[in-house]
This record gives structure tokens, C-alpha cells and sequence, in this order.
């Protein structure tokens, strides 16, 4: 249910997704998805899920009208354009197709940079898919849920850490998203010892490389399996 690690049909994270022959190959091809992330996001994604989120009637406690938010949503995305690329290909003494590579480029690495840090926190052959009923209820208690299902990763690292805003304590993320992440690394030890006291996985890899070696490898099991 997490929409900034479902890319469509075009990839099969969970075993109890539908499987197409192209997902034979996603361990490969992946990794230059991923680096479209941003891509998405500052051209088509957030009015896909606005639109998606008036159809569901989700906007009624913003306290702005559906007509308020789509004028907002153009003015940011209006700005965005011109500070970060339209300003820079009038006034900058390079080649315009040499401002338009770097902003690409600029984008594939933040993309690629943002949705490697994202799916090693679920995708991982330790995290569980479960399946939700008719109603979308799935028989679980809802902190439960968050550990079996997210995964931390470099937890000793501050610098990286710091540098990926306390992501890679993924299930302190879950469980308190109201608390400044600068705690996740107190809280952990708090949430590792309490799991470990009452029999819950407490899902962790040692390192970033760590964890994406096995994304990797959970990406080839979904594909082929």
C-alpha cells in the first residue's frame, strides 16, 4: 500500500503480486527505474494521486476545497520548473542541452539515491507480504505489522544516518512517525529489546551494502519464482 515503492506492473515486489515473463529480468533493470523516481514526481505523480485522493473522498479533512489544492499543486510545480530549470537555461552561459543534461542527471541520482534507501526497507527476503481481506483488513496488531513487514539497515552508521535523514531506522519511522528522527537510534534499542522480549522479528542489516545486496537478491527470487 505504500506508494513511493509501488511502480505498477512493471516490477513484482510481493510474492502474492501478479507475475509476467518481463519480471525475469527486473534484478537488472531495476536499478534505472529507481532512478526515475523524481522524475515521476515533478511531472505526472502528484497529480495522479491528487486526483486519485479527491475520487476517495480523502481530501474532506484538509480543510481546502479539491479546486484549491490542484491551483496550489500548479504553483509549486510552476516555481519548482522555473527556479530549477528555466532560470538556469536562460541565464546560464552553457549550451541549453548541456543545462538540460545536468538537470536530467541531477534527478537520476537523486531517484536513484531516494529509492535505494526506500525499498531495502521493505523488499527484503526477512520482511513478510501479507495478504489483506475484502474489506482490506488484515488480522494483525498494527505495531506487529510495521515490524514484520520493514527492515532497518546500517543502524552503527551516524554519518549515514544523518545523511539519509534516520531512514534506515525504517521501523522506528513506522512505528513513531510524530518523533524528530535524531531519537531513532535511542528508540531502537527500546524497540529491538522489547521484540526480542515478546518473540517479534526485529528485522536489521548491518549495512547499506548489506541490505542492498539482498534487495537485489529478493528483486531475482520475486522474478523467477
Amino acid at each position: 500500500m505504500d506508494e513511493d515503492i509501488n511502480p505498477g506492473p512493471v516490477m513484482r515486489f510481493s510474492p502474492n503480486e501478479k507475475k509476467y515473463k518481463i519480471h525475469h529480468f527486473q534484478h537488472l533493470y531495476a536499478w534505472f527505474l529507481y532512478s526515475l523516481m523524481t522524475l515521476t514526481w515533478i511531472t505526472k505523480k502528484d497529480f495522479k494521486q491528487l486526483f486519485k485522493y479527491h475520487k476517495l473522498g480523502l481530501l474532506k479533512n484538509t480543510g481546502k476545497s479539491f479546486t484549491r489544492h490542484l491551483m496550489e499543486l500548479i504553483g509549486f510545480k510552476a516555481a519548482y520548473w522555473a527556479y530549477a530549470f528555466i532560470i538556469p537555461l536562460i541565464f546560464s552561459p552553457l549550451p541549453w542541452w548541456q543545462t538540460l543534461t545536468g538537470f536530467i542527471l541531477m534527478h537520476l541520482f537523486a531517484g536513484l539515491v531516494l529509492a535505494c534507501v526506500f525499498q531495502p526497507a521493505h523488499v527484503m527476503p526477512d520482511t513478510d507480504y501479507f495478504v489483506a481481506d475484502n474489506e482490506g483488513t488484515i488480522e494483525n496488531h498494527w505495531a506487529i505489522h510495521q515490524l514484520l513487514t520493514t527492515c532497518n539497515f546500517a543502524p552503527k552508521s551516524r554519518i549515514f544516518s544523518w545523511y539519509v535523514g534516520g531512514l534506515n531506522y525504517q521501523i522506528e519511522h513506522h512505528l513513531f512517525p510524530n518523533i524528530c528522527h535524531v531519537h531513532y537510534k535511542k528508540i531502537s534499542n527500546i524497540v529491538r529489546n522489547t521484540a526480542k522480549e515478546f518473540g517479534v522479528p526485529y528485522n536489521e542489516h548491518k549495512s547499506f551494502i548489506s541490505a542492498l545486496w539482498y534487495h537485489g537478491k529478493m528483486l531475482k527470487q520475486l522474478g523467477r519464482a
